[in-house]
């Protein structure tokens, strides 16, 4: 499945409506089946922030040299993007469990394919701190301190997705938030586990 230029667009649309606490950006979504499966193809326009979380891996382990290629060992590249799709799909695939749970499953399609869209521009987002840092055009407190608001805006806009699409409360869609930063936390400490 191919994602359109023009899906593209209506997407990033409604995720921003969301971003301002707009329900009616829901309709900007394609919440039909073949909408489901191109919210999961929307991973490769991540590609720069894996791109970008792959230097810094690289930067971490002492690797990245200027007269060295970005990509060339194929155990850090493989890892770092095992973990980026894994960050990507770890709460869809938990929501299986918890939608059929609390009964929510005629929500479930709605709910991934907005929370897919909002991860797309999560990532996006995030990546832009530590790209500043890989330049040098920022500080590791001053990165810190980017990221740490692009993190707020993030779990803020996800929280009113997660409440608009399953229509729960608002605890209920914290603890769901919450699942899924646990969920990418654990990603991220495996990824690094596996690096050494």
């Amino acid at each position: 499945m191919i994602v359109t230029a023009e899906e593209v667009n209506r997407s990033f649309r409604g995720t921003l409506e969301l971003l301002h606490s707009r329900a009616e950006g829901l309709k900007s979504f394609d919440m039909s089946e073949q909408g489901f499966w191109r919210s999961f193809a929307a991973i490769w326009l991540t590609l720069p922030a894996y791109i970008v979380s792959l230097a810094f891996e690289r930067l971490r382990l002492g690797l990245l040299q200027p007269d060295r290629s970005l990509l060339g060992n194929l155990w850090i590249d493989l890892v770092v993007a095992l973990g980026h799709v894994a960050s990507f799909v770890a709460l869809p695939l938990a929501m299986i469990w918890v939608a059929r749970r609390f009964h929510l499953t005629r929500a479930y399609v709605p709910f991934v394919i907005v929370t897919n869209w909002v991860t797309v521009v999560g990532l996006l987002l995030l990546s832009v701190p530590a790209m500043l840092l890989l330049l040098g055009w920022a500080t590791p407190p001053l990165a810190s301190l980017f990221s740490l608001a692009f993190a707020i805006i993030i779990v803020r806009m996800q929280w009113f997705a997660t409440k608009a699409t399953l229509g729960i409360s608002s605890l209920a869609a914290f603890g769901i938030v919450l699942l899924g930063i646990v969920l990418n936390s654990c990603v991220a400490s495996l990824t690094r586990a596996l690096l050494g």
